[in-house]
């Protein structure tokens, strides 16, 4: 291992200790099951769009473990589009940036953090911290994990595993918008129109 692969390594584990860490404290403290990605009674195309968030995002977390263990061995069967210093710990720093901005959100969120739609329980709006600059922090950092992993590993692979995520990610979050603009109407409206979808004026 490169000590970027260590580096890259910490930092994976850093966003998988907290991201199971935020669902084991909602379910011991609070008796909530944060994780409903694809669960429950859904429509289909919310259904449709967890699933491909699911099997996405599980792709990603694969392609970063092996690109860190045999990134070595791949690249003879990926050539990589580009490679230098600069761009592999460009890499790194977009990716720890990520990782801080999603654990950032998660804290922030506090109670009413989930994994998909939660169509059973009526969370709290929240619209304070991090959540003043952007309505999607959490997702944001998924964003800087994904385009940090491909520069950090850029080959074919990577870049199709940030092309499908940007895509599933997002359309998630067109999903989650209708579905907080049905339960909390004019207050979700207001919040909407003063804070970006993701930053400055996205």
């Amino acid at each position: 291992m490169d000590i970027s692969d260590i580096i890259s390594l910490v930092l994976l584990i850093a966003f998988a200790a907290a991201y199971i860490l935020k669902l084991v404290f909602l379910k011991r403290r609070e008796k909530v099951n944060a994780n409903v990605l694809a669960k429950g009674k859904k429509d289909f195309s919310i259904y449709y769009t967890e699933m491909s968030v699911g099997i996405s995002s599980s792709l990603w977390l694969l392609t970063w473990i092996f690109e860190i263990i045999f990134h070595n061995k791949l690249s003879s069967f990926l050539d990589y589009l580009f490679i230098n210093t600069y761009t592999t710990y460009t890499g790194i720093f977009l990716t720890a940036v990520g990782v801080c901005t999603f654990i950032s959100a998660a804290i922030f969120m506090k109670n009413s953090w989930r994994v998909g739609i939660d169509k059973n329980t009526k969370t709290t709006l929240v619209t304070d911290g991090i959540y003043k600059y952007s309505r999607n922090p959490a997702f944001i950092g998924f964003y800087l994990m994904f385009i940090g992993l491909f520069f950090t590993y850029s080959n074919l692979l990577t870049l199709f595993v940030l092309v499908i995520n940007l895509i599933t990610f997002h359309r998630l979050i067109l999903q989650e918008e209708k579905h907080l603009l049905s339960m909390f109407g004019a207050e979700y409206e207001k919040y909407k129109r003063k804070v970006p979808r993701y930053f400055l004026i996205f």
